[in-house]
């Protein structure tokens, strides 16, 4: 029997160390649980790997609540919402730092130009091929 969370086994790895008198009690349940509970039960939910486990096991009562509030159309609504004023907010910013990158470069390296000579800039005054 496997812990099915983080919490889980880390209550039974407490659990294991009162059952070995290696530490007091810390709360009643876990004095509880190290009276009631057979050491190889213990050891195996104690045992338990932390990698994939879930933080804290979610209940079924958890996920209807959630998934409940999440079905009504006003906040279904509310969310489409505040994605799409997201979305304009970040093609917004996306263009203000175009326009500067292309300002900058346009100061800094000059204006470029295309003739049949090729491409290159105009800086100070000269054409500079590139």
């Amino acid at each position: 029997m496997p812990a099915v969370s983080k919490k889980q086994q880390k209550f039974f790895g407490i659990v294991r160390a009162v059952q070995k008198g290696e530490m007091a009690p810390t709360t009643p349940e876990t004095a509880k649980a190290a009276a009631d509970m057979k050491k190889s039960d213990v050891k195996k939910f104690a045992s338990t790997k932390h990698k994939g486990l879930p933080e804290k096991k979610v209940t079924k009562e958890d996920t209807q609540k959630n998934f409940k509030e999440q079905l009504t159309y006003k906040h279904f609504v509310n969310k489409a919402k505040e994605s799409s004023a997201r979305v304009a907010k970040n093609k917004e910013r996306q263009r203000e730092i175009n326009a500067m990158a292309a300002y900058k470069d346009k100061k800094t390296k000059g204006i470029k130009f295309y003739d049949k000579k090729g491409s290159g800039r105009i800086k100070a005054g000269k054409k500079v091929y590139d």
